[in-house]
Order: structure tokens, then C-alpha cells, then sequence
């Protein structure tokens, strides 16, 4: 659903998964000043890279030609070895609200060996990056709810700053802030691409960009060869509830436990309906208390229903979520609040904090799309007061059991960036309403392959619904289920890389031969591992389920408990740094890590508790290339003893193994 695509503040494998291309430019000459494109003039970008940069002047309203303009900026990165008339690359990112541009290093790897011989086309959509960027203080900087009554104050504040920039002089107002929605974007990079003269591309759209190519398909189809959509939603009959999202949710958070071996050992039955119970304790109390960030710093942690319903959403972008919140769950309906405050604290900050630079993302253009584009739980032509009424009167029948275990007006609550439920009640009444999609337009000609992927834990954009609307986009349409995955995997800024890979792979055999969809090796897909959870966060060593002795003499039940211990403890610290991406970070109960060498991840622990009785000491390290751990570790036990325990994992496999001397052992991969 209409969403921000998540992204780390810290730690991103996009970079690393890559493709690294440093020659010059095809079609300069070395040390060439400029590239001609088409009608274009293209200069070098900043910091020596092969990207050129450019920009075209375009109408604020194309209605209006001579009105107000903007510049839609752009990057071209040639093709090293340009055969014959390949087609263009152009993609388009999410948000609504991230630069195309911005994402240049994470289109780079979801394209890979293909930028060899093909070129590729980023453009910023207007509003974002350096296309007319809005970038409005108060709104950027918002600290507060965004579900909280003087948010939309804020939102409506930023479509009057849009109008005061764009207004001139002794002219009539232009109601600037209604010209940033989807379809003036669509116009503005058709106009590009017939600029630069590139004739037929291969258009891929992830999340909000999925959005967009749906009303760029319906308007221009002759400048369209293939079509990816990536974690896609409807324009169409777009629910203005989100109702999918909360059967999805649920789907998934029971999906993810069942899946993983450690967890359905540890809680047989319904993840759902253990969160349920936790939502009824919270109803009358929240969990309160101090927690460590996953830099080590201190914070004062409130859990209320809100917190755990933005933690739901996020997961659907963010498998961290998935990976611990169900057994933070049961270890708060224990007693042992410890795990969960520590998530909550940890997600907000990774995923929530205030005050990003706007040329990251916009939080005006997202609010200029979504009050312009998205269907509301009110009318857009009422008054902000009339709209409070009708919001409030819509709350009251809500769809039946939609966001089970939340109610409606809990689920409304949560992040307006990630359903904008109520950040529209004070924005300005349209005054231009371009449709996104035009109601003559007509599906794609089966001479356009469209492909549709998406992940079956994603949420935010269910797959469940591009089953139903992705086949009547176009009459050659493929729809891709990747199992294990969540929202826009292909990007690789997740833990789940093989996920990313596969969806790669995909993409990438898809854009070579679009007329040969229906042979589209999807193979990979069935290979996808789940997610690992760590079963359990056991209070004491006692209560840690033993690893599983395979071969060699018995160490006895507690030093198979201290294996598992031990792994969990690594497995812990490996996503603490994740989130931080800091050089020393804190352990669950106590104790730290230190990391070196970023680029392997190379990880020290010193007195880390994952449980409450037992100490871990030693080394370890992550390979970012593909999820593989390993670890020399000493566990202290509760009598004082010293456990020297040798662990290994690897993303692929549900089992970890371990060693205690001459035993063998196998415990579930945390």
C-alpha cells in the first residue's frame, strides 16, 4: 500500500552487492566535458564516477506553459560496451518522496552484468531531489506523532509554503501544491526520454514507483518495450482503508514462526494470537522502562498498542520486525519486558527518527502525492472540519475484523508514512485534478511484457492484491511470487540476501529476453530461505532449549544449552550492528561488542548476557556476500565454569552447527 520504501540509516548491502564500473563514459571521449543526449547536453557528476548529470526545463502546469517552471534533473550512466540498439534501462523509485537518483547504487545492483551493454535512465520526480525539490522545515522536522491531531497542521503548512514559492507577483494563485502529483511526474519523464530520443525502455518501478508506471503505461505506451513492477499496488480501486494490509500482516506473522525451527519448537500455534494477548495487557497497561539503542545509548521506552501496530507495519519493509517480535512477544507475556522494549526502542530509531535531509526524502512530496493521488476515509472536497466528521463517522463501521488484533481506530494510529490515514485533513482543497490513470486508457498490447513481483511477507503492498490487478495491466502480464521476502527485496538494503539475489536474478533474465516471459526461470524462488528467528529469549541459561548432540560424546544438557546461548549471542550482535552500523553496540542483558572491519564484519564480544546467568566472550565475524556466521566463543556458566564453543551458520540452511570438544552439534539457525 502507499508506503515509504524503508531504508537503514546506518548499514546498506546495497553498496556492497553492487556492480563496480569505473571506465569512461561510452560516447565520450576521455576527459570529455560533455555528453550529447539526443537534444540533451549532459555534464560529468560530481566525484569521477561514470555517471553524467543533466536537467530539462519543464512546466510547473503543463496547462499553463507559461506559467511557473521547474527543472527535472536526471542521471545517464552509459553502457560500457553498447551493442547494437539495446534498450534504455529507466527506474523509477518509491516513497513517494526518494529520488530516482537516489537510489542509483541500488538500481546498479538490481541491474548488475546488464549495465555492460545497456544504459540506464534515472530521473528524479518532481518534488524530490533535484527536480523542484520541496523541502519544507516544519514538516521535515516534525518530532512528534504523526497520528497525533496537530500533524496535519504541519502537512497543511507545506502546501502553503509550496504555493508562496511558486506564486508571482500580481498573478493569480497557481495552486502549485496540486502540480506534483503522479501524472505531471509521468508527463515530465516521458518528455525526458523523448528528449534524449531513446524510442522503446524497459521501465521498472518499485513501491510508490510501481504507482507511478501504472499511470505512465496508461499514457505512454509507445515509449515501452517491458515493464517490472516491484512491490506493486493498485491505482485502480485502491482501498482507502488498506484493509489487505492487516490479512497480510497476519499471514505473515504466523508464516515466520511456522517457518522457522526454532520458533515453531519454542510456540506451536498463532504468532497473531499471542500478539493479541500482549494487546489486551497493553490496553490496560503500557510496558515501560529502560532499554539500550542499538548504539549502546540509553533511552526511557513507552510501549503502547501504537508502538507494537508501526512495529507490525514495519515488518513488512524491515524482517528484523519479523525475526524477533514474536518471541519478544512471549517474553513479555512472561514477565521479561527486557526483549521487547529493546525492539521497540531500536525500530524507532532505525526507522523513525525525524529530521532526514530532504534530498533523501521529501515529507512534503510524499504529503503533495498522497493528499493529490490516494483515496481518503473523507472527502478532499469537504472542509478540514467536515472531514474530521466524516473520518470520525467512517471509524465507526469500519471493514469487519480487518486489523485484527488491533481495532480500527488503534490501526489508524500508526505512522502516517506508512498508511496516510489522517495527514490530509488540512491540505488545501484540490483545484487540478489530473487523472492518474486515464479512463480511456486500455491494457498493455501483449507486444509489452509486463512482469509482476512481489514478496509473500510484504505487507505494505500485499501480493495478494497484484494477483488480482497486475493481470489486467497488460495482455502479456507474468506475476512472480517470492516466498520469504518483504517489501522490495530486490534493492538489497535488507538481512535477506538471498532473497535479494533471487529477485536479481529474476529481474535481470526477465529484461534480457521480455518476449520470453513465459520460459522466466523462477527457480530460484523455491530456494529462498526463511527468516530466522531466535526461537526464544530464555531469562537464564536453564531455560535455553539445548542444541541437538549429532555425533561424539554428550557435553552434557547445560553446555548444550550454553552452544545455543553462545549462537544467539553472535547471531544478536550481528543485527544490533545492522541497525547501527556503530563500532561498539550493547548485549540483550549486558555486556558489548566491538566491530573492525566493517566491509567483513569482524565482531568481538565481551561479557555479552543474552541470558541473564551466563557471559559470552570471544570472536566472530558475518559475511555480508552471504549471511555466513561464524564464531569462536567461551561461555561462562552459572557455577563459574568456561564452555569453549565453536559455531557456524549460514542464511541458506535452516540448521546452525556447533562444537564442544569432540561433540557435534546442531542447533536452529539464529
Amino acid at each position: 500500500m502507499p508506503a515509504c520504501t524503508v531504508r537503514g540509516l546506518a548499514v546498506t548491502f546495497a553498496a556492497l552487492l553492487a556492480v563496480a564500473a569505473t571506465a569512461a563514459p561510452a560516447g565520450a571521449a576521455p576527459g570529455a566535458q560533455q555528453l550529447r543526449l539526443g537534444s540533451l547536453e549532459l555534464d560529468p557528476c560530481p566525484g569521477g564516477t561514470r555517471w553524467w548529470c543533466g536537467s530539462m526545463p519543464r512546466p510547473l502546469d503543463p496547462a499553463r506553459p507559461d506559467g511557473p517552471r521547474i527543472r527535472i534533473a536526471f542521471r545517464w550512466l552509459p553502457a560500457l560496451r553498447p551493442t547494437g540498439r539495446q534498450p534504455a534501462l529507466v527506474a523509477v523509485e518509491g516513497g513517494p518522496g526518494y529520488p530516482s537518483t537516489g537510489s542509483r547504487v541500488e538500481f546498479r545492483g538490481i541491474y548488475g552484468p546488464l549495465l555492460r551493454e545497456r544504459s540506464l535512465l534515472l530521473v528524479d520526480n518532481r518534488g524530490t531531489g533535484g527536480s523542484g525539490l520541496i523541502d519544507c522545515k516544519p514538516l521535515q522536522n516534525f518530532a512528534g506523532a504523526t497520528s497525533s491531531d496537530a500533524f496535519p497542521g504541519v502537512v497543511a503548512g507545506c502546501a502553503r509554503q509550496i504555493e508562496r514559492r511558486y506564486r508571482r507577483p500580481g498573478r493569480p494563485a497557481v495552486h502549485a501544491a496540486d502540480l506534483f502529483a503522479t501524472a505531471y511526474a509521468a508527463q515530465d519523464l516521458s518528455a525526458v526520454i523523448r528528449a534524449a530520443r531513446l524510442g522503446r525502455v524497459d521501465l521498472f518501478g518499485d513501491s510508490y514507483g510501481t504507482f507511478f508506471v501504472q499511470s505512465f503505461i496508461s499514457r505512454y505506451a509507445d515509449l515501452l518495450h517491458s515493464v517490472v513492477l516491484d512491490s506493486s499496488y493498485p491505482v485502480r480501486n485502491l482501498d482507502p482503508w488498506y484493509a489487505s494490509s492487516g490479512a497480510a500482516a497476519r499471514t505473515a506473522m504466523d508464516a515466520v514462526c511456522a517457518r522457522d525451527p526454532g520458533c515453531a519448537a519454542a510456540a506451536p500455534g498463532s504468532a497473531t494470537l499471542r500478539l493479541g494477548e500482549l494487546l489486551a495487557r497493553l490496553r490496560e497497561r503500557p510496558i515501560a522502562g529502560r532499554t539500550r539503542d542499538s548504539d549502546g545509548s540509553r533511552v526511557r521506552v513507552s510501549v503502547e498498542v501504537r508502538a507494537v501496530a508501526d512495529m507490525v507495519q514495519d515488518a513488512a519493509s524491515e524482517p528484523i520486525v519479523y525475526r524477533e517480535l514474536d518471541a519478544a512477544v512471549r517474553a513479555a507475556l512472561a514477565g521479561d519486558d527486557a526483549p521487547l522494549l529493546r525492539l521497540v526502542a531500536q525500530t524507532r530509531t532505525y526507522l523513525h527518527s525525524p529530521g532526514g535531509p530532504s534530498g533523501y526524502f521529501s515529507n512534503g512530496l510524499y504529503w503533495a502525492v498522497g493528499c493529490m493521488d490516494y483515496p481518503q476515509l473523507f472527502s478532499m472536497r469537504a472542509s478540514p472540519a467536515r472531514r474530521r466528521a466524516q473520518l470520525a463517522a467512517g471509524l465507526l463501521a469500519p471493514p469487519m475484523g480487518a486489523f485484527d488484533p488491533f481495532s480500527a481506530p488503534e490501526w489508524v494510529r500508526i505512522s502516517a508514512y506508512s498508511q496516510p490515514y489522517t495527514g490530509c485533513l488540512e491540505w488545501p482543497r484540490p483545484r487540478h485534478q489530473a487523472p492518474i490513470v486515464p479512463t480511456s486508457s486500455r491494457p498493455l498490447p501483449a507486444s509489452i511484457p509486463l512482469l509482476v513481483i512481489g514478496g509473500d511477507l510484504d505487507s505494505l503492498t500485499p501480493f495478494s492484491d497484484a494477483e488480482v490487478f497486475g493481470p489486467a495491466l497488460g495482455r502479456n502480464v507474468r506475476v512472480v511470487e517470492l516466498p520469504n521476502t518483504t517489501h522490495v527485496t530486490s534493492q538489497g538494503y535488507t538481512i535477506l540476501l538471498v532473497g535479494a539475489r533471487c529477485t536479481r536474478s529474476i529481474v535481470r533474465a526477465f529484461v534480457r529476453a521480455p518476449g520470453r516471459m513465459a520460459s522466466l526461470d523462477t527457480s530460484c524462488t523455491g530456494r529462498i530461505p526463511h527468516v530466522h528467528t531466535p526461537g526464544a529469549y530464555p531469562l537464564r541459561l536453564g531455560d535455553a532449549a539445548p542444541a541437538t548432540l549429532v555425533s561424539g560424546p554428550d557435553p552434557g544438557v547445560e553446555q548444550r544449552q550454553a552452544a545455543a546461548v553462545a549462537a544467539n549471542a553472535l547471531a544478536d550482535a550481528t543485527i544490533r550492528y545492522f541497525l547501527s552500523g556503530a563500532a561498539r553496540g550493547p548485549g540483550l542483558r549486558g555486556g558489548s561488542f566491538t566491530v573492525k572491519d566493517a566491509a567483513a564484519v569482524r565482531l568481538r564480544l565481551r561479557r555479552v548476557r543474552f541470558v541473564q546467568d551466563a557471559a559470552v566472550d570471544g570472536t566472530g565475524s558475518w559475511r555480508l556476500s552471504n549471511g555466513a556466521v561464524r564464531g569462536t566463543l567461551t561461555v561462562e556458566l552459572p557455577n563459574d565454569d568456561r564452555v569453549r564453543v565453536q559455531v557456524s551458520w549460514n542464511q541458506r540452511y535452516r540448521l546452525a552447527q556447533a562444537r564442544i570438544g569432540a561433540a557435534a552439534l546442531t542447533l536452529p539457525a539464529p
